[in-house]
């Protein structure tokens, strides 16, 4: 009769424990990494417009603030380059941000999420020049401005997801130096993996 005593009480207190520790927590942190494509929308020489698709990667750590809603700072890098007509025209954006994402359970291992926020960005230009002239360097702009992204996520283990994510923000650039600004669309896709802690 001890034993089964015994073990009743040892069940009485790892059950509790246990199953607190399957139940998903309201406040958690979280950190992504993505990798995929960028684009920014540049236009070429001889205003021929060019918006080539090359590299990006966004890391992303968050924090949830309940079920729905978290915090989120965020870094992405996107490159993109060219070469038309023998000229080379290259440009790299940097930025990091501070936002918020809504998450919307569509399963139970299925979210939508839907961000906001702004993101302080710097693009680096390389403007075009040919074989025959002199390079004059990369011209950096920064910027600040708002960014929304849209992610499709899938837990596939207690503390792992995946997920196919879309973002999109604007920065400045200069294509001379101390010359007028333009505004530029930039856009990464990518797929990510993320720990939760």
């Amino acid at each position: 009769m001890r034993t089964i005593r015994r073990v009743v009480a040892l069940l009485a207190a790892i059950l509790p424990a246990a199953a607190m520790a399957q139940a998903p927590q309201a406040n958690t942190a979280y950190l992504s990494a993505e990798i995929g494509n960028g684009k920014v929308g540049l236009r070429c020489p001889a205003d021929v417009y060019c918006s080539r698709v090359d590299s990006s990667g966004v890391l992303r750590a968050g924090y949830r603030l309940d079920p729905s809603w978290a915090a989120e700072l965020s870094y992405r890098h996107v490159e993109a380059d060219w070469g038309i007509w023998g000229y080379e025209y290259s440009a790299e954006v940097t930025g990091v941000g501070l936002g918020a994402a809504y998450t919307a359970r569509l399963s139970t291992n299925v979210s939508a999420v839907a961000r906001l926020g702004i993101v302080a960005n710097k693009l680096e230009l390389q403007p075009a020049v040919d074989v025959l002239s002199k390079n004059p360097g990369t011209l950096p702009t920064r910027s600040v401005k708002p960014y929304v992204g849209a992610s499709l996520s899938w837990q596939f283990a207690r503390r792992w997801s995946t997920s196919l994510n879309a973002d999109w923000t604007r920065a400045d650039l200069r294509e001379v130096a101390n010359g007028p600004k333009q505004t530029v669309t930039v856009r990464t896709l990518g797929a990510g993996i993320a720990f939760h802690f």
